[in-house]
């Protein structure tokens, strides 16, 4: 007769530890937000260092390198995400002050008001919000079809 000899996962150490739990009990390891060696490292560097090297980068854009000058025109204007929208929208107080809302993003794209993604994302949030309010229909349809059903069961009854 063979002994079975468990794989390495089954093993009944007390010291291995096992994923997700690497610490001891009662350790709860590295407090939250507190910052690793090397993450503090390089801050101390930038706070020593920081002004001459963002200073070398100033000069050598000015200097004409094209590298250095749209490595700190990216740091200092981002590309934005998106805009506020800058025209007024109809209230919609339910489904039908949709096609308004509709119209007015529509007649914000022909003048150029919005762009047509502009357009088109403000389009889908309507389009949710129609969504939303047919889901909630329903749901209150079928509440009164249960309860009908309900009430004709305990009619039967």
């Amino acid at each position: 007769m063979t002994e079975r000899v468990p794989p390495k996962s089954e093993s009944s150490s007390p010291k291995s530890p096992v994923r997700g739990r690497p610490f001891e009990p009662g350790n709860p390891g590295r407090p939250r937000g507190s910052k690793n060696r090397a993450t503090r490292l390089v801050e101390q560097f930038l706070e020593n260092e920081g002004e001459d090297i963002v200073r070398q980068f100033i000069d050598r854009a000015k200097e004409g390198d094209a590298r250095f000058l749209l490595f700190l025109m990216d740091r200092l204007s981002p590309k934005r995400k998106g805009r506020t929208l800058e025209m007024q929208l109809p209230k919609i107080n339910d489904v039908g002050d949709i096609p308004t809302a509709i119209a007015a993003i529509t007649d914000g794209l022909n003048d150029g008001t919005l762009t047509p993604e502009e357009a088109s994302q403000v389009t889908a949030v309507f389009q949710g919000l129609a969504q939303v309010s047919k889901d909630n229909e329903l749901f209150v349809r079928m509440d009164k079809v249960e309860a009908q059903v309900k009430q004709m069961q305990s009619l039967k009854e």
